[in-house]
């Protein structure tokens, strides 16, 4: 025997018994006496399937916003990367600039090269290609006077042109980016520990840099810090 429940109508609270899912032309889905009065047809509700369904709604509701919550817990640290992307790239540009107005103090026409900047264990394969500076930074890196002296270096090849005798990083080259430094953070380079080095890029090479970083560290003069991309993903 099919179930059946109560329908009543909401205006006179008549009611009767029917099928849970009666079809659309039995008579017992409107109340015929509030139909004949309203001339058209009045439907009958059953408060019984009324409850269930609203009960049923609710649910379908909080499924729906619990899974809401978790597709934007999960995409909350892809937006955040984003995030530091851009505020990084803004700071880096913005160094940039200053960097390249120090190479050029009486001015110059020559556009700023573009700084791109990935991530990598260690800044040892960053560099100036094709026209556009190469920032290889470690995830967690926040700045500091090495990722300044990075970044520096990087552009003074764009403006020291390669020797023939002395290579890329030769005297020249490190004598312009002691200019830099110098003018940009305040600061006197000490040199005294590399005097007798000759002028080949055996000799000037990256020992330099890291002589130049480990002062520019010690004065603690150096205000250039970004946003690590290493956050922590776990809610």
């Amino acid at each position: 025997m099919t179930k059946q429940v109560r329908w009543k109508c909401e205006k006179c609270d008549d009611g009767l018994l029917a099928p849970t899912r009666p079809r659309k032309n039995d008579i017992r889905r409107y109340c015929l006496p509030c139909s004949a009065k309203s001339g058209k047809l009045v439907d009958r509700v059953a408060p019984s399937l009324e409850k269930k369904r609203e009960k049923r709604t609710a649910i379908v509701q909080q499924k729906q916003k619990a899974k809401r919550v978790r597709i934007a817990t999960k995409l909350q640290p892809k937006k955040e990367r984003w995030k530091r992307m851009e505020q990084r790239q803004a700071i880096f540009n913005k160094e940039a600039d200053r960097i390249w107005e120090l190479f050029h103090p009486q001015g110059t026409n020559r556009k700023r090269p573009t700084i791109s900047i990935v991530f990598a264990r260690n800044r040892d394969c960053s560099g100036y290609y094709n026209g556009g500076v190469l920032i290889r930074i470690p995830r967690w890196s926040s700045g500091g006077a090495w990722a300044w002296e990075v970044l520096a270096h990087e552009l003074c090849h764009a403006v020291v042109p390669t020797s023939i005798r002395d290579g890329s990083h030769g005297k020249a080259f490190y004598v312009a980016l002691k200019n830099v430094i110098e003018a940009r953070w305040k600061v006197q380079m000490d040199w005294s520990s590399i005097n007798g080095y000759t002028t080949s890029s055996h000799s000037w090479g990256y020992k330099v840099d890291y002589l130049m970083t480990g002062q520019l560290e010690k004065a603690d003069v150096v205000k250039f810090s970004y946003p690590a991309d290493q956050i922590n993903e776990k809610p």
